[in-house]
């Protein structure tokens, strides 16, 4: 068999696009691998070196082209006079076309599936490609760090790939134009003289032709090349009847349409230095979309190891999530227990403070970061808290439900409770179901039992909506009588 290979130099970025067309081709395999890798990694590793994806070998060869059975072949068709009814034929050797496919194995070996490794960018791209934040607006004052290229009028100069060719064409006619015009009509003037000259010896000829008006749209130097056309006939026809004064007269007359071609062809037809315009480009500053996440976690004593663990979890994709898709994202850490403060990011997931709970403190505290730095009118605002849903008594639940429903939510574009432990939700997930109804587009809760149940409560929080409709149930979603 011959392969032909594509040996042709690619263009440079080609390779990248081949890459993506293959993964594109096994997107369900990679998924499913990375879903597996969420399960399987710490929080520190999410993504961390990329992730192996096993794909079924079947269909990885690339094409390639290949010549079919030749040779003198034997095939039994309706009416085939060489084969009778009931002769038996050989079975074909294996590559012969007739269907022979490999050689039996005594021993059971075969070939695994086929592994790839995509890379930590890759893995993010694939792990949040279809998320986003809700109810994002175009908030944000004038960002002079970024920018973007505006067409700004025409230039003198510029590099090759800006020139403005049909600018420049036209520039250079309205220069060239009226300046040899002058020239060209006395050249017109002085070749109707000549061309009368010679039509009086041309008995046989017509009249002359009446001159052309000059409003009449013909190029001068389509009519120069017309008379120079009809005077070189008539000398060949009546050059020898001239009489000494008219041939004098038409020496004349060519010598000084000499001087006025050279001095029309003084004037260059091209001058980069004046003609040629570029187009120009400014930077200008755009407006941003800014946003904040106020990540609001429980650490209290009631919050063991697991529920901790599973937290961050919560707040490492989030953190992830957020700087893979936007650009300008602050993200704001508070911790609580029975007292909040805001916190950096490595002590937000390592510091080991616990104390009692008081849920009501680490909103108290959004509020007062959001008034002091973040204003409503120039930033989306969102929240993400995540609690075992135990607190201080009922009284402290009803004032978290007045801060949330007074102060935070007519401000925020969307605010997510993740309630994180086993068996029946707390007091806390009771009240905030009862909130979620008055902020149907703005205020989603989800329940995390297991390690497992991250990703899809992640997903239903972070799934990309329109029109600000109410976002289906979640699958921890608990109401009396589930397990």
């Amino acid at each position: 068999m011959t392969v032909v290979i594509d040996a042709r130099q690619r263009p440079k970025g080609e390779g990248s696009v081949s890459h993506r067309r293959f993964h594109d081709r096994y997107k369900t395999d990679i998924k499913r691998a990375i879903d597996k890798a969420i399960g399987d990694r710490n929080i520190t590793d999410i993504g961390k070196d990329g992730v192996d994806v096993p794909v079924p070998r079947r269909g990885i060869d690339e094409p390639h082209i290949g010549h079919g059975q030749g040779g003198l072949t034997k095939r039994v068709f309706p009416g085939n006079k060489t084969f009778s009814a009931g002769d038996r034929l050989k079975r074909p050797q294996g590559g012969g076309g007739g269907g022979g496919g490999g050689q039996a194995s005594q021993d059971g070996e075969g070939q695994d599936d086929f592994v790839f490794h995509i890379s930590r960018d890759e893995f993010l791209d694939y792990y949040f490609e279809d998320l986003g934040l809700p109810n994002m607006t175009k908030k944000g004052a004038v960002d002079s760090e970024k920018t973007r290229l505006q067409r700004s009028g025409i230039s003198s100069s510029g590099t090759d790939d800006r020139r403005n060719l049909p600018f420049s064409a036209r520039k250079r006619l309205m220069r060239k134009i009226p300046s040899e015009s002058p020239y060209n009509k006395d050249i017109i003037d002085l070749l109707q003289e000549e061309k009368s000259i010679l039509s009086a010896h041309d008995t046989g000829a017509a009249a002359s032709a009446a001159p052309v008006a000059d409003d009449e749209f013909i190029p001068l130097s389509v009519r120069i090349e017309d008379l120079n056309t009809e005077i070189a006939a008539l000398k060949e026809k009546v050059g020898p009847l001239l009489s000494q004064d008219e041939t004098a007269r038409i020496s004349a007359i060519e010598e000084e349409i000499e001087g006025l071609e050279r001095m029309k062809s003084a004037i260059p037809g091209w001058d980069p230095s004046v003609d040629l315009k570029f187009n120009n480009f400014a930077r200008v500053p755009i407006k941003t979309s800014k946003a904040v996440m106020f990540c609001l976690m429980d650490v209290s004593g009631s919050m063991d190891e697991e529920k901790k663990y599973n937290a961050k979890t919560f707040f490492v994709l989030l953190h992830l999530f957020l700087k893979r898709h936007y650009d300008k994202v602050d993200v704001v850490f508070i911790r609580h227990h029975t007292t909040a403060k805001e916190v950096d990011e490595d002590t937000f997931f390592n510091d080991p403070e616990t104390g009692g709970t008081v849920v009501s403190t680490a909103l108290q505290e959004m509020i007062s970061v959001m008034n002091q730095r973040y204003p409503e009118n120039e930033w989306n605002i969102y929240g993400a808290q995540a609690s075992d849903g135990d607190n201080w008594g009922e009284q402290d639940n009803a004032l978290c439900a007045q801060l949330l429903r007074e102060q935070i939510m007519p401000k925020v574009q969307g605010y997510f409770y993740t309630e994180i432990t086993r068996g029946a939700p707390q007091g806390l997930w009771h009240t905030y179901e009862n909130l979620k109804g008055q902020f149907k587009d703005r205020f989603w809760t989800g329940r995390i039992e297991e390690k497992s149940d991250i990703w899809p409560v992640f997903r239903e929080f972070f799934k990309k909506r329109e029109n600000f409709e109410t976002s289906s149930k979640l699958k921890a979603s608990w109401a009396p009588g589930s397990p």
